[in-house]
């Protein structure tokens, strides 16, 4: 999917919206025709036949003015709606997917594009389309008069487009302080329990403040600069009627022209070139609408279409060829990965802090996508797996839990459309998660709702509630990191046994950890060391030659246990 696509969809309609455009410039000038009849006929003539019929005949044409004007806005609305409906759902699904930082603004840029290419500076544009008709009339009047309109429309331009330089030049580096203190607000908003306990409000107010005065000086200066041309533009478009207005005077003295030809001289320049200065004047606009398309481009390359031909049913086989992921700066973060690990197995993962524990969870789980190599389940690589498919037979425990705004229901069900005879399973899982104390406590139902990141919940409930969802519908690949790193000891007990029931059912168990009796249960460990493999092999094997010799990172795991 592509803005242009989207755009391309919709071309052939604004073809005929600017077919409309034509007959709404002209029947724009009834007014002022009608001043000129008036003028000229019925205050030398004193009919009231000839006042009748002009004043009727006016009205009509205003009425179909108005008629073709309601026409093209609601023509432009319904194009607002398509554009917006083609875009919103293919940039919310790059947006979860992608993973860029920034990708949230994409949202607010599809507004802006909206707006843009369907409010009324579309409007003011296909009415400028129509200024050479207007200037060829102004020559037919007199070639002066056509020369002094084009002159006029050049010197706005120039001055628009210098203005415009300047200011793009100011939003170009404004946004990069702006974005800093937006990121950093929005970071420390989440941590107000931290700021508030030990009053770090102080501090990050300041640097936060520092941040928004670097880019206000930045669009304060730039401000300035271009509001100085800026308000040359607006002197000469409010000198515009005593330009045209002079310029027939002039004429009229040297006998070049009738009073009735300047007069209309000075309606076409009105009309006709009125637009035109509107979209210098505008101009800006069309920066902010190509910026946003842009944005949209690049937020919409994580939109890759997914796989759409089934598999064979998921058996849990999993096996990592070659895998590497580089960071943001170029390094690695996991280097060479490989093993293999059959299906109904349970691996534990562990390794020091910084080792890449986390990001190879992701990796397993399809949550992210590797630089180089690939992770297969039963001998297909994950992103062959279609996402229907894929997601129904994998649980993830992310370190963070990541619970989203709703109801307990819809986020153990995974946002499932609601369907009654689901609660069943809902309450399966959430009791093999040692969760429904949760819901019993208070008097908590299935629709207890829950904010961002779970709030009210405590840590540990969170916790129990992401493994219930993990554990929804018994997964055959189940990966967790750190499942147990808010639980006590109950909860790692009925952990454990949660896991031992899914490996008899068949699941084969990925999970992180820096406890040793968490280890009980594995089949195989996979000791990571710096991004590489440090060996992996069977839970017993590992564990004696860890021990053997005396390897730090066995100690750190055996204080994990008494942690």
């Amino acid at each position: 999917m592509k803005v242009s696509t989207v755009i391309g969809t919709v071309r052939s309609s604004y073809l005929t919206i600017w077919i409309h455009s034509i007959f709404i410039s002209f029947l724009g000038l009834a007014p002022f025709l009608y001043m000129m009849q008036v003028q000229e006929r019925v205050y030398t003539s004193r009919s009231w036949e000839t006042f009748g019929f002009i004043t009727a005949l006016v009205w009509f044409l205003i009425l179909v003015w108005g008629v073709l004007e309601y026409y093209r806005s609601s023509a432009l609305r319904a194009l607002g709606y398509k554009i917006d409906h083609e875009l919103r759902g293919h940039v919310f699904d790059a947006v979860h997917r992608g993973g860029r930082p920034d990708a949230f603004r994409a949202y607010g840029d599809i507004s802006t594009l909206r707006s843009g290419l369907t409010g009324s500076f579309v409007e003011t544009a296909f009415d400028a389309t129509l200024a050479p008709i207007f200037i060829g009339v102004l020559f037919l009047l007199h070639p002066v008069f056509g020369w002094v309109a084009i002159a006029y429309i050049i010197l706005i331009a120039l001055l628009s487009h210098q203005a415009r330089s300047l200011w793009r030049n100011v939003q170009t580096a404004g946004r990069v302080h702006e974005d800093k203190a937006f990121a950093f607000g929005l970071a420390t908003a989440t941590k107000s329990d931290v700021v508030r306990a030990m009053n770090i409000l102080p501090g990050i107010r300041r640097e936060w403040t520092a941040l928004q005065n670097q880019a206000a000086d930045t669009f304060m200066q730039g401000q300035s600069r271009a509001s100085r041309i800026e308000v040359v533009i607006d002197i000469l478009q409010h000198g515009q009627i005593v330009l045209i207005v002079g310029v027939g005077a002039a004429l009229f003295l040297n006998d070049a022209v009738t009073p009735g030809a300047g007069m209309a001289a000075f309606i076409v320049m009105m009309r006709g070139v009125g637009p035109v200065l509107a979209v210098a004047k505008n101009w800006p606009m069309i920066h902010e609408i190509r910026s946003a398309a842009e944005r949209l481009e690049k937020v919409l390359e994580d939109d890759v279409s997914e796989p759409e031909s089934p598999l064979p049913d998921m058996q849990g086989h999993v096996e990592c060829d070659n895998l590497g992921v580089l960071g943001a700066d170029g390094k690695p973060i996991l280097s060479g990965i490989r093993f293999s690990v059959p299906a109904g197995a349970v691996v534990g993962v562990i390794g020091p802090s910084g080792a890449g524990k986390s990001t190879l969870l992701r990796l397993l789980a399809g949550a992210a996508r590797p630089s180089t190599g690939a992770v297969k389940v039963d001998g297909f690589p994950i992103d062959l797996w279609p996402a229907a498919q894929r997601g129904g037979d994998i649980g993830y425990l992310p370190q963070n839990v990541a619970l989203m705004p709703g109801t307990v229901w819809q986020n153990v069900a995974r946002f499932a459309p609601f369907d009654a005879e689901m609660n069943e399973e809902v309450f399966a899982a959430l009791r093999m998660a040692g969760a429904m104390d949760i819901l019993q406590s208070k008097n908590r139902g299935l629709d207890f709702p829950l904010l961002d990141e779970g709030a009210p919940l405590s840590g540990g409930q969170r916790q129990r509630i992401g493994l219930a969802r993990a554990f929804f519908r018994n997964p055959k690949l189940l990966v967790l990191d750190e499942p147990n790193s808010a639980l006590d000891a109950e909860g790692e007990k009925n952990l454990l046994y949660s896991i031992a029931e899914l490996k008899r059912a068949g699941s084969t168990v990925f999970f992180s950890t820096h406890k040793l009796n968490m280890l009980s249960i594995c089949d195989y460990i996979l000791v990571l060391m710096d991004g590489y493999v440090h060996s992996f092999s069977t839970r017993d094997d590992i564990l004696q030659r860890l021990t053997a010799a005396e390897n730090p990172l066995i100690t750190s795991v055996q204080k994990g246990k008494t942690a």
